[in-house]
């Protein structure tokens, strides 16, 4: 299995109260894996030109004043230009980070644009090569109790063992063990038998690491199957009556269609919650997807 590695950690911030949970949030990851904090400002691509005769410095006392004073990790800062979900990509590539974390407007603060997850992390998080770490509240820090929703894909089998890795690292250090709840959300929308062999699959995974996860990652988990034709309801209705610190899922992109049927799902339940999720992209998830049939 591999295990979680936070070496480079990138947040980006749009220099308003948005983007507060996710530095606070990158900060604290930072601090506690020991990894290189890049903090970045996508200003628009008509003011490079103004920023280069002077309006730089005014974006880099912003960018200065965003930076979480709380924080032991002190970041590198990034003034970038163009459309931010390919300016953040391409910075991400650039600093090869791990994990991208990005803020989301609350509920009482939606942005007018009609994108499921925020104009910028649906864009972002359907062309990404790294996790994506969505957040309106700060993440807690050691983390006790995560939430990992699953289909019969194989990006929830992927997304199984990087909901673990994560669960792992941020726990608390010690005997106590972190929680992970698998949850299965049962649509009934496929009777195939093809699709049941799938389910039967997916369970015995979940399966598998019930066993072997708390003795070899520190982690319990706990199986959970529910029935209801509204997956992304039933997710985040059980985010919050477990206590979830975290919600883990796996998106699958479409070039044509952006987020496919189970990435619409992730969206909604990224715009429903104010728990942090990891949105794991395809380029992540069929990395660990390799290493589940050795358990």
């Amino acid at each position: 299995m591999r295990l979680l590695k936070l070496e480079t950690i990138l947040v980006a911030t749009d220099l308003t109260e948005t983007s507060n949970g996710a530095i606070v949030t990158a900060t604290r990851l930072a601090d506690a894996a020991g990894a290189t904090l890049h903090v970045a400002h996508v200003a628009p691509g008509e003011d490079e030109l103004s920023a280069a005769a002077g309006r730089r410095a005014e974006y880099e006392q912003e960018i200065e004043k965003a930076i979480d004073p709380a924080g032991t990790t002190r970041p590198q800062r990034h003034l970038i230009f163009g459309e931010p979900a390919r300016a953040i990509a391409s910075l991400a590539g650039k600093v090869n980070a791990d994990v991208v974390v990005l803020g989301r407007r609350g509920e009482t603060a939606r942005p007018a644009s009609a994108r499921p997850v925020g104009s910028t992390a649906y864009a972002f998080v359907t062309h990404t090569l790294v996790p994506v770490l969505v957040v309106v509240q700060p993440l807690s820090i050691p983390m006790h109790n995560a939430l990992v929703a699953v289909d019969a894909s194989e990006a929830a089998r992927g997304s199984l063992l990087v909901a673990v890795s994560w669960s792992s690292a941020l726990r608390e250090r010690g005997p106590t063990t972190a929680g992970l709840t698998v949850l299965h959300v049962d649509t009934g929308a496929d009777p195939t038998e093809q699709s049941a062999q799938m389910r039967r699959s997916a369970a015995h995974d979940a399966e598998v690491l019930q066993r072997n996860a708390a003795g070899w990652a520190g982690v319990t988990v706990v199986r959970l199957t529910v029935t209801n034709p509204d997956p992304a309801a039933a997710i985040s209705q059980q985010a919050i009556d477990s206590g979830a610190e975290l919600v883990i899922l796996g998106t699958r992109a479409s070039a044509e269609h952006g987020l496919s049927i189970w990435g619409s799902v992730s969206a909604a339940v990224t715009r429903q919650l104010s728990i942090p999720i990891l949105l794991v992209p395809p380029a992540v998830w069929r990395h660990h997807v390799r290493d589940v049939d050795p358990f």
